[in-house]
């Protein structure tokens, strides 16, 4: 009876090993897989956050140039020659897309180059957003385009350089400020006043710059050339069929030539009265010489 109890006993206590035992190896094995799978989670965010911050860097890297690309400064001009049938309404009309689309007129003048052709010119500023847009407008105003020529001027290295010059200049600027407010004597003094005031100078005229090239890219110039052509019809004019007044014209003429030889004869004869007089006198003493002599002649053939 006590080794049927003492086997019953060891059974029990291997069989509590063994189940014991493939716990262990059941949680062990959990472990493991839960390690994997922790892992292979931690590996595909670190895979996924890459490849975010790669697509993120490249499209920061895209705004970038696109940035650089849209504020690029250029100065854009434009000329237009235009035939019209009425410049006055076409002038109108210029002058009111002008002001709605936020510009304003330079300067516009009016000749009139011959019977047959009247000419028209406007230079306008328009802001360069509707600069295109203007053109398109305005050429749908005429009959046809004779000529159009568009230019434009990259200046933004030049305005980029004016910048970094002018962010130099400030600090200059700074420091002459703050040695200045330092100086001991009146000669260091002048000499950074006098250097400071050269600063001041270059800083202002550098601003205008930059400004004058804000204004031409900010606004383009157009000038429009305009221009309409008139057939004239040649017709008889007013004084052409006045034959009335022709002929007291003629008449009245004719009166002032004959006056005008008479009073100039009478002016003649008085004028030289005293040679005409003079060598009258001396024909008339010829003659009398002369027949006087011819009667002596003849008396001399009659003996």
């Amino acid at each position: 009876m006590s080794r049927l109890v003492k086997l019953i006993i060891v059974l029990c206590m291997t069989i509590t090993f063994l189940i014991a035992c493939s716990s262990g190896d059941s949680s062990s094995k959990s472990a493991e897989n839960g390690k994997i799978t922790q892992e292979s989670k931690t590996d595909y965010a670190n895979e996924t956050s890459t490849e975010e911050n790669h697509v993120e860097a490249n499209q920061d890297k895209k705004e970038e140039q696109s940035k650089q690309s849209q504020s690029r400064m250029v100065i854009y001009n434009a000329s237009l020659d235009m035939e019209v049938k009425k410049i006055a309404q076409v002038q109108d009309q210029i002058n009111k897309m002008v002001v709605e689309m936020g510009g304003y007129t330079i300067q516009q003048n009016m000749n009139q180059n011959s019977e047959e052709r009247q000419e028209s010119s406007l230079t306008v500023r328009i802001p360069q957003d509707h600069f295109q847009a203007f053109l398109d407008k305005v050429k749908k105003l005429g009959v046809r385009t004779e000529n159009q020529h568009i230019s434009g001027q990259d200046v933004t290295e030049e305005y980029v350089d004016l910048k970094a010059r002018l962010k130099s200049k400030q600090v200059a600027e700074k420091r002459l400020i703050h040695f200045m407010n330092e100086a001991k004597d009146t000669k260091t003094l002048l000499e950074i006043s006098n250097e400071l005031a050269k600063v001041q100078e270059e800083i202002e005229s550098i601003q205008g710059q930059m400004k004058y090239l804000e204004n031409q890219t900010s606004l383009s110039t157009v000038t429009i050339t305009l221009f309409e052509n008139k057939v004239v019809v040649p017709g008889l004019e007013k004084d052409q069929l006045n034959t009335w007044e022709k002929t007291k014209k003629q008449f009245m003429n004719s009166i002032n030539f004959i006056v005008s030889f008479i009073s100039g004869l009478f002016v003649f004869i008085v004028g030289y009265l005293p040679v005409i007089v003079i060598l009258g006198l001396i024909g008339v003493v010829i003659t009398l010489i002369w027949r006087k002599a011819k009667k002596k002649s003849d008396n001399t053939v009659d003996k």
